[in-house]
């Protein structure tokens, strides 16, 4: 019996379609296919090779297809895997959406909070919301052990929220675009 290996001369692809077009069902006369059928046959066994494993070589494939020009049918299967990537292709299309908007509303979170950074930063930008100026002096003139923690300025702990929240929801949108 053969084996699947290829080892041996090389395969005439047009020879090997003009013998296969007239072993099949199109030929009235059945000792021509016949001994067409027997040829295909002696040409596998010479290469140590099945039929079958000649018909997959794409350059097999191709002379067939250029002798025989055949009609091939749409299946179901395709049908089916043509409606399944229509319905990825819209999905992925609302997923970038939503990706996209993630992406502005990290680009605007990131203004704000390099917005914060800077007022916060200057000695006269944390003053407002009913703060004077001897209360902010005295905030930013802290005993030289103190350390100046995010988790004592509410403004600052809401915007970091903000971003965990972002970071969060971000991360959840990407989990479910995986599955």
């Amino acid at each position: 019996m053969p084996t699947t290996q290829h080892n041996s001369k090389a395969i005439n692809a047009r020879r090997f379609a003009a013998l296969f077009a007239g072993f099949d069902t199109g030929n009235a006369s059945d000792e021509e296919a016949l001994s067409k059928g027997r040829a295909l046959r002696r040409m596998a066994a010479d290469n140590n090779l099945r039929i079958v494993d000649l018909l997959e070589m794409p350059e097999i494939r191709q002379a067939i297809d250029d002798q025989m020009q055949p009609l091939r049918k749409n299946g179901r299967d395709l049908e089916t895997a043509m409606e399944q990537a229509a319905a990825l292709r819209e999905e992925l299309t609302e997923r970038t959406r939503n990706v996209r908007a993630l992406a502005e509303m990290l680009t605007r979170e990131k203004e704000t909070t390099e917005a914060l950074r800077r007022q916060l930063a200057t000695p006269t930008g944390g003053q407002g919301h009913g703060q004077t100026r001897n209360q902010q002096q005295t905030r930013t003139t802290a005993p030289a052990g103190a350390s100046n923690n995010a988790s004592q300025d509410p403004g600052m702990l809401n915007v970091v929220m903000k971003f965990v929240a972002l970071w969060l929801v971000i991360g959840l949108m990407m989990m479910a675009a995986i599955r």
